[in-house]
């Protein structure tokens, strides 16, 4: 089912850009760090970029699947996913419009409000960039605990359908550093990204 194929690439796509913004905010000096406190850092970010390696874990292969490539945020609606390793292949979302860019194939657009699904996810995630709690409480359960030394954000799907794609989030960190991000899905299937300083 194509709308179940663009829904995983979006998965893959925003958890990373989730994951670029939140290496770049600044925790409390000392004492536990909040997650009020964390969406007022996010609030402050208007753009960002960063490199990533991403590794899959397919209950079907033997043998992970690993990729690398460029994320790119620009407020209030624009992301990019740019992989470079194995293959070129581009992932862009700007306003309303998912495009899906992968060598020797046809580039694929789609609207989100098309695939309701799709859609809730890209809210959901541009509430977290935007630093919008109230509207990631509708979509998502969050959790968060820690210091700034050692926390750990925990998102779980409140919505049936994005229950169908993703079991829960969890992203690790200390300091201003992500460490990794874990996404989990239903079948059991996961995804780890690292993400790392862009160079350019």
């Amino acid at each position: 089912m194509r709308s179940g194929i663009e829904a995983v690439a979006a998965v893959t796509l925003f958890c990373g850009i989730v994951v670029t913004l939140l290496a770049q905010t600044s925790p409390a000096a000392a004492g536990q760090w909040t997650l009020p406190e964390l969406m007022n850092a996010l609030h402050q970010s208007h753009s960002s970029s960063a490199r990533f390696v991403e590794t899959r874990y397919l209950h079907l292969l033997n043998q992970a699947q690993e990729s690398s490539g460029r994320l790119v945020y620009v407020a209030p609606d624009r992301l990019w996913k740019e992989t470079i390793e194995p293959a070129a292949a581009r992932m862009t979302v700007i306003g309303d419009r998912l495009t899906i860019e992968q060598q020797g194939e046809k580039t694929r657009t789609i609207s989100l409000g098309d695939f309701s699904e799709i859609g809730a996810l890209v809210e959901s995630v541009r509430a977290t960039l935007a630093g919008d709690l109230p509207s990631l409480t509708r979509y998502y359960a969050p959790a968060f605990d820690g210091s700034p030394d050692a926390w750990m954000l925990t998102l779980s799907p409140k919505d049936e359908r994005l229950r169908k794609l993703v079991t829960s989030i969890h992203i690790r960190g200390e300091g201003s550093s992500i460490r990794d991000i874990e996404t989990i899905e239903p079948d059991g299937d996961r995804t780890d990204m690292a993400i790392l300083p862009d160079t350019k």
